[in-house]
């Protein structure tokens, strides 16, 4: 399978790094407009312009949400396009007769790499020849794919902005907190391991423990006389209403 792949954010470089040494996949180009060599180090042909791209069964868009309209007009409308966006509607590329969207459910960084056996593909494709093609991509990299339309996509998107985004600034809020009164971090890390471990054997609802739920109302004024920094205690105020609420509404 030939592939082109588009952009060279945190999935960009992790899709890189799982195509360049895939048997199945043949990674024939890979642009990134800020690109200046000509080959890769691994041999991929690069390039930093749209007008030299070059010919292939897929071409992958890894690029930020609001570029990927604009960097689609700019590509044949012939060849077969996915973009890889959580949010983005599968109709932003629909001047392109064959197009699709290859979602993966996983957040992205430098630091590490990632195991796409662990990952999940939501797939959408205009074409079920297309799709079955979107289908080998996936499987080719030992990833996990579903089928999933834009409206599912983009609500899943944002229970993954919660489950993902919004809990790790909660982490660094604790962080933090622990710095500013002197305390390590890492003494946090078996909780958060067994927080995560949890949800594999019971549901949220039922994991959830802490002094909100109890409405130890002692401990709940003291934690709120020990927080300085008023953003987080407007987050603790804010969680702490919302687990009650939702205690409350379970016994009803």
């Amino acid at each position: 399978m030939k592939v082109i792949l588009l952009g060279a954010g945190k999935l960009g470089k992790q899709l890189y790094k799982s195509f360049v040494n895939n048997q199945t996949i043949d990674l024939i180009q890979w642009y990134n407009r800020s690109e200046t060599n000509l080959i890769s180090p691994e041999g991929i042909a690069l390039t930093n312009s749209l007008d030299a791209i070059e010919e292939a069964d897929l071409y992958i868009l890894a690029v930020s949400d609001d570029v990927i309209s604009s960097i689609s007009k700019k590509l044949p409308t012939d060849i077969l396009l996915v973009h890889t966006a959580g949010s983005v509607s599968i109709d932003v590329i629909k001047s392109h007769k064959r197009r699709g969207v290859w979602y993966p459910i996983q957040s992205f960084n430098d630091q590490q790499e990632i195991d796409f056996s662990e990952v999940t593909f939501g797939i959408e494709s205009n074409k079920l020849s297309d799709k079955q093609l979107i289908y080998e991509l996936t499987k080719s990299i030992e990833a996990k794919p579903i089928d999933i339309n834009s409206e599912q996509r983009e609500k899943l998107h944002l229970a993954a902005v919660i489950v993902n985004n919004f809990i790790n600034h909660l982490f660094t809020q604790a962080s933090l907190f622990c710095k500013d009164n002197e305390l390590s971090f890492n003494l946090l890390r078996p909780l958060i391991r067994e927080t995560f471990n949890k949800i594999d054997e019971i549901s949220p609802q039922k994991a959830q423990s802490g002094p909100a739920i109890r409405n130890d109302k002692n401990t709940l004024k003291r934690h709120l006389e020990l927080i300085k920094n008023p953003v987080l205690k407007k987050i603790y105020t804010t969680l702490t209403t919302a687990i009650q609420k939702h205690h409350l509404n379970e016994k009803l």
